[in-house]
């Protein structure tokens, strides 16, 4: 596992930022912290005070408080992980159109990050998780901030991965894998961290682009299978159809012993969903 460094991500980036203003122009866009509470939280801190400007990539070797959906914490030890923030305030990326999407095309970017660098394929998870050999390797927080009129002034894109943690606590323990679970020996997260804000830059960038919602669909491991969630209070189980175009999760009801609905193809836009079954074809 190697080290985080500005100076080794500044090296791999140097081809893109040719000329030296472009270089120091680099480094107000890319931090590395040794350690932070939460880097979704630095990064709103970064807009509070007027220093956060668009494509702001934030990288942390450890968090103190990382934070998942629905206030959830996300374990983020030292050494093991990759955990950073983007943030996008461009007017096209915030598009309200397309703005449901940005979650989904955070999801594509780890996803292909993590295929182009450490070589496994890591399936997703309906909206925002990762999961390699049936355990949960990565986490994604997407968070708005300042509203003004039908969008947000600002969206922050956080993203935890589990590289190589192999301790995790014990209400961790059934449910949470790394990624050298596989057996890898090597993976270097500066050279992840630059992928991963490639990607995110190019997808953020296309949201509208149909070929979005194929990357996503193909990764998906939902899909055909059995799943239980809970709208409006109440408990329900159903059999996911697949992926609208709008990133919302097609389940058809099938079970009668639970609340009926007249609706019996939901669409879900938010919430957890949970896998009746795991299989090893699962992701």
């Amino acid at each position: 596992m190697t080290e985080l460094s500005l100076e080794a991500i500044d090296a791999l980036l140097l081809p893109d930022f040719p000329l030296m203003e472009d270089v120091v122009d680099l480094h107000h866009k890319v931090r590395v912290y040794e350690e932070v509470d939460s880097t979704n939280l630095e990064a709103r801190r970064l807009l509070d005070a007027g220093e956060a400007e668009d494509g702001l990539y934030l990288i942390a070797n450890a968090q103190t408080d990382g934070r998942g959906r629905q206030g959830h914490s996300f374990y983020s030890p030292a050494d093991t992980g990759l955990y950073v923030s983007m943030v996008r305030t461009e007017e096209d990326v915030l598009a309200p159109d397309t703005l449901s999407l940005l979650t989904l095309a955070a999801a594509v970017a780890t996803a292909e990050a993590i295929e182009e660098t450490v070589g496994v394929a890591p399936g997703i998870k309906w909206v925002n998780d990762l999961y390699y050999r049936g355990r949960k390797v990565c986490g994604i927080l997407t968070e708005s901030y300042g509203w003004e009129d039908d969008r947000p002034s600002a969206v922050i894109l956080g993203i935890g991965i589990n590289c190589s943690t192999d301790l995790f606590p014990e209400e961790l323990k059934d449910s949470a894998g790394s990624l050298t679970t596989g057996g890898i020996d090597f993976l270097d997260r500066n050279r992840l961290s630059v992928a991963l804000r490639s990607r995110l830059l190019y997808w953020t960038e296309h949201l509208g682009d149909p070929a979005l919602l194929k990357e996503y669909r193909a990764r998906d491991f939902l899909t055909g299978k059995e799943v239980t969630f809970e709208r409006n209070g109440a408990s329900y189980r159903g059999l996911v159809k697949g992926i609208a175009d709008d990133g919302k999760l097609l389940v058809e009801l099938t079970s009668a012993l639970l609340p009926k609905s007249n609706e019996q193809l939901l669409a879900l836009d938010s919430g957890e969903v949970h896998l009746i079954r795991w299989e090893d074809d699962a992701v």
